[in-house]
């Protein structure tokens, strides 16, 4: 049987969906892209913010009009699932995470017959990313509940994966040629205190493995950053992509949120950071227009971020979420306050980026080859400069020289951008 698919949501969402579709495999399911060419339609769902929450309930809606069997999995359906099977009546099963350690005896409901068998294995997983790149995911929920956020209450309380299960797919992914790792959770920096392990012994046990040429840690807590992680970042592959999430500066708006640690502890720890590990580049998402933030909070946002100058930022206007205590504080602030403020954040980042870019013209990265385009005649490529995904922005490379996907490369930046930058390769380093 075929299935097709429609993944939606964070990388955290993707790996689930990647494990789905393995255990869909080794039951006898091939993945199609085209609806039509499906016997089944899944819709992985995302369900954090508004607008994710939209673009899945308008996926559901396109995948019911093919008329064929559509299963809905991920964190919408989780969330909303019984004002979902009243609303939209159409779809054909919907599968909860608190259901996915029964997933075949449950997706078997929808089959004629067949019954499938075994569970869902978290070592094995039907990449949906390009080649050579790869998510390890290392704990799943949240203990901090942030007063803004709702993933606690989705995915539930903070829980380690066993360690020996990620040394496992570590293995399976070096055997695989994975080259670019990327280290995900809702609290990477909290990883395995719930089992007597710590990040710092999993980048450890990622260093053993020579072959992965990027490693890029994502979504550190500010005050779970230890001097020893930090240490960990001049090794050869662990990549100095420093991901820190500050959410603000004001000590009242992160009190408020629910943050801990203070304006001052952050910035101690970039300070730090950045004396550690010079040729580190720094990653930060910040939050305008929570509840009570006044015109003097929002101008110490803008003070620090001039003053710090991440190379990446993204920036986002607060969204009530129901169930989360900032859905119910007093003193919400209007829409037009807070696109004005996030405006203000992202012309001041845009003027910020482009400066530090230009700064990269004449330097050397190393780069591993991801796709070539012929529209353009550049390669896309992973290096120590984006995130994988190219949330940032990217980096084209052209070349003298045909190369394919997987070749490591030096390349020159030549031309600078806003977001983007434009490379000549200078040497092949592995074809």
């Amino acid at each position: 049987m075929n299935i097709g698919i429609v993944s939606l949501g964070c990388a955290k969402n993707q790996v689930d969906l990647e494990e789905i579709l393995a255990y869909l495999k080794i039951n006898g399911f091939e993945t199609v892209s085209d609806p039509h060419l499906a016997d089944i339609i899944l819709v992985n769902t995302c369900g954090f913010i508004d607008a994710a929450k939209k673009e899945s309930i308008d996926a559901i809606l396109e995948m019911v009009e093919y008329h064929k069997p559509v299963v809905v999995t991920g964190c919408l359906a989780t969330r909303y699932l019984e004002e979902l099977k009243k609303e939209i009546p159409e779809v054909s099963l919907w599968i909860p995470l608190e259901d996915y350690h029964r997933f075949g005896e449950v997706f078997s409901t929808i089959l004629k017959g067949k019954k499938l068998t075994g569970k869902i294995n978290p070592t094995k997983r039907s990449f949906i990313s390009p080649k050579r790149q790869a998510y390890l995911r290392i704990s799943d929920g949240c203990n901090n509940f942030c007063t803004f956020c709702a993933i606690p209450y989705i995915r539930g309380r903070f829980k380690s994966v066993p360690f020996e299960v990620l040394k496992k797919e570590l293995d399976i992914f070096d055997k695989e040629g994975i080259r670019s790792l990327t280290v995900i959770s809702q609290d990477t920096s909290m990883y395995g205190r719930d089992i007597n392990h710590s990040l710092v012994d999993l980048v450890k046990e990622i260093i053993k493995h020579p072959n992965f040429d990027f490693v890029k840690l994502m979504y550190l807590y500010p005050d779970e950053v230890t001097d020893e992680l930090i240490d960990l970042y001049n090794k050869e592959n662990i990549t100095p992509y420093f991901d820190l999430p500050v959410q603000h500066f004001s000590d009242k708006i992160l009190k408020h949120m629910g943050r801990r640690g203070t304006e001052k502890d952050i910035i101690d720890l970039i300070t730090k950071f950045r004396k550690r590990v010079p040729n580190a580049v720094l990653r930060t998402t910040i939050m305008v227009g929570f509840p009570s933030e006044t015109d003097e909070d929002f101008a110490e946002v803008l003070k620090q971020i001039e003053k710090i100058k991440f190379y990446h930022l993204g920036c986002f206007m607060y969204s009530p979420e129901e169930g989360t205590p900032g859905a119910k504080f007093p003193d919400q602030i209007p829409q037009k306050i807070k696109r004005a403020r996030y405006n203000a954040v992202m012309k001041l980042q845009k003027k910020i980026s482009y400066q530090l870019n230009k700064q990269r013209i004449g330097q050397e990265f190393k780069c591993l080859i991801t796709d070539y385009d012929p529209a353009t005649l550049t390669y896309g490529c992973i290096n120590n400069l984006y995130a994988s995904d190219d949330i940032d922005g990217q980096m084209r490379l052209y070349s003298k020289v045909p190369l394919k996907e997987g070749d490591l490369v030096m390349a020159k930046v030549v031309n600078a951008f806003v977001y983007d930058l434009e490379g000549e390769v200078t040497e092949i380093l592995r074809s």
